[in-house]
């Protein structure tokens, strides 16, 4: 009997996936493609493309399939919404490059829309995105299921210069205990009002299993800085 490899099993089930379109959802914990910022994602032939639903407008993060940030400062596109009784458009807007940290590209693309009406399961939303730079996909197309992100959802994103000061407080990763900059980091964890600060994503584990022990006691957010106790 002929033996097939991991290797093409592997490129099978990779191939199989994009044609299945798969999305996969905040809680499967880190791997390639898992959600950084508590959204859904959504995978294409070169991308993987999180979704995050806020009741006040949507953000689109775009990255490789190694989970290398792409930058979205060139990129546009459209959100077309899908009400669950029709098969028709229901309403689309336009998506611009979010405002980016000085010297550093916008990370996400996205729109100011009141999402807060729309109905809480069922509908869909199909997006188009132009101006990718890989020459095999310069543009993508997918769909995701909406929902609006939870209150109690961890959200990762880099940390920016307006953390700067919580990150000097900190000092040192709450999980590894390590120098928060150790690990190409830090990274920012946020659950509602709160946040802490991580020194890579493999720290991310602890965090999900037990987030009421580095984010219940922190002081909520003010004037834009965190408190970053771990505990």
């Amino acid at each position: 009997m002929q033996t097939v490899s991991i290797h093409r099993l592997t490129t099978f089930a990779a191939a199989l996936a994009l044609g299945l379109g798969g999305i996969a959802s905040a809680d499967e914990g880190h791997k390639h493609g898992a959600p950084l910022h508590g959204g859904k994602v959504a995978m294409t032939r070169e991308y993987h493309f999180e979704v995050v639903f806020a009741k006040d407008g949507l953000k689109v993060y775009p990255r490789s399939h190694e989970d290398k940030p792409v930058g979205a400062s060139r990129l546009t596109g459209t959100a077309t919404f899908y009400h669950p009784n029709s098969p028709k458009p229901w309403f689309e807007r336009k998506l611009a490059p979010a405002a980016g940290s000085p010297g550093r590209p916008a990370a996400s693309l996205g729109t100011a829309v009141d999402l807060s009406k729309l109905p809480a399961s069922g509908a869909r939303v199909e997006f188009k995105i132009k101006g990718l730079p890989e020459a095999a996909e310069t543009s993508a197309s997918f769909s995701v299921p909406f929902a609006l992100a939870a209150g109690n959802d961890l959200v990762v994103s880099k940390a920016t210069q307006a953390d700067a000061k919580a990150v000097a407080a900190l000092k040192t990763c709450p999980v590894s205990k390590e120098d928060l900059d150790s690990m190409g980091g830090p990274l920012k964890v946020t659950r509602g009002d709160k946040s802490t600060f991580i020194c890579c994503k493999g720290c991310l584990k602890q965090i999900q299993a037990y987030p009421d022990k580095f984010l219940g006691a922190q002081v909520p957010a003010a004037k834009g800085e965190h408190d970053a106790h771990a505990h």
